[in-house]
């Protein structure tokens, strides 16, 4: 990581500078995870300007392990101790001595890349390849079925530095039954273009859902901090009831630090549902910190959570083992064209993932007879 310093002399006269870098806590230069590069001095002319470049050379094999997250973990600042890495740099000569701070917070990731675009599914099964391109940790992986997605908002509506307005860009939704310590839980995973770096702000996504499919929403699964704005830094998961407008909070938000990922989990009684019932749903995603507006959305899907459409098994937690690979296998279910239409395949959700390399949407067919119902293992667009 790079960045260029500009010093300038105010002085009538040439002025030597000494650069020394070094760190603020002595664990972190023990550590040896960070090495900081800059020239030892700078000679500056009189009324001038001169720039030098400092680099930190991150071993990431030294970095420790990440530990944040926005949920339960969304204020604890004093975590930040653990995996930040900060100090100064000496600008110095017989008249000034000047510190320029430098900090850097390094998240080991891993970039997953599956082998297929999309995946035709030959007697109702398949297989996809998941592999680990790059990295310091192993790819966990997260398997949702994929029921909408949503195409990026063009760059010239997107706010600029300074404007007061935030655009929350849908990418993909994935829904799947989940155990949770309530009981049967449904979880609703949702993907962004851009990151957050907190999931707090600027961001919440409201989730409409109708139990009984007569286009009108019965409850509001949605995302926000606990306790209030600026209270506490956690981001939990709330269910209301939009006839009555009794409302509670059951889990935290399933979210990172710097991450276009989010998963809201809900007990499925506090829904009024059963893993065999069928519902209707949307997505909405709106600025809750400068508008209120809603800024993306994805509708009008429908889902039944223990009848999904495909299946996706064989990748554990652990996920992708650093420069390996791993295998989803994909399978059709009984009865999942009827009770989950709006599957089109499988959505990965990529725990320590790279930078805009967080999910993946894999569309998968099951066409019956000739051509199609045969296995392809080369990529596909």
């Amino acid at each position: 990581f790079q960045k260029v310093v500009v010093v300038r002399n105010y002085a009538d006269a040439a002025r030597s500078y000494s650069i020394t870098p070094g760190f603020r806590y002595g664990d972190d230069a023990a550590s040896g995870a960070i090495e900081i590069i800059a020239p030892a001095s700078l000679n500056v002319p009189a009324h001038s300007t001169k720039t030098f470049e400092v680099r930190l050379k991150v071993d990431v094999t030294k970095l420790p392990i990440w530990n944040l997250d926005g949920g339960s973990r969304g204020g604890d600042g004093f975590r930040l101790q653990g995996v930040e890495f900060d100090g100064y740099l000496r600008i110095a000569d017989s008249t000034d001595n000047i510190h320029l701070a430098w900090q850097i917070l390094p998240h080991k990731a891993a970039e997953v890349t599956p082998a297929k675009a999309k995946v035709k599914l030959k007697g109702d099964t398949g297989v996809l390849t998941l592999n680990h391109t790059g990295g310091a940790v192993n790819g966990r992986v997260e398997v949702f079925s994929l029921t909408g997605a949503s195409g990026r908002i063009p760059e010239k509506f997107l706010p600029q530095p300074g404007d007061r307005f935030a655009i929350i860009d849908l990418k993909s939704v994935g829904v799947r039954l989940a155990r949770s310590v309530l009981g049967p839980a449904i979880q609703f995973a949702i993907n962004t273009f851009g990151e957050r770096a907190h999931p707090n702000y600027p961001a919440e996504f409201d989730i409409y859902i109708d139990i009984n499919r007569d286009g009108s929403p019965d409850y509001i699964v949605f995302n926000l901090e606990n306790g209030g704005f600026g209270i506490t830094g956690q981001n939990v998961v709330a269910v209301a009831n939009l006839a009555t407008g009794a409302g509670s909070i059951f889990f935290f938000t399933d979210a990172d630090l710097n991450s276009g990922n989010v998963i809201l989990t809900a007990p499925l009684a506090a829904l009024g549902l059963t893993p065999s019932s069928q519902f209707d749903f949307s997505v909405l995603a709106g600025d809750n910190y400068f508008t209120g507006a809603i800024t993306d959305a994805i509708v009008g899907m429908t889902y039944t959570a223990g009848t999904p459409r495909f299946i996706g098994s064989g990748v554990p937690f652990t996920g992708v083992p650093i420069g390996g690979s791993s295998t989803l296998s994909i399978s059709a279910v009984a009865g999942g064209d009827t009770a989950s239409p709006s599957q089109t395949g499988l959505l990965l959700m990529y725990r320590d993932g790279a930078s805009e390399r967080e999910a993946d949407a894999i569309p998968v067919s099951n066409k019956k007879g000739g051509k199609n119902n045969e296995a392809d293992d080369g990529p596909e667009d």
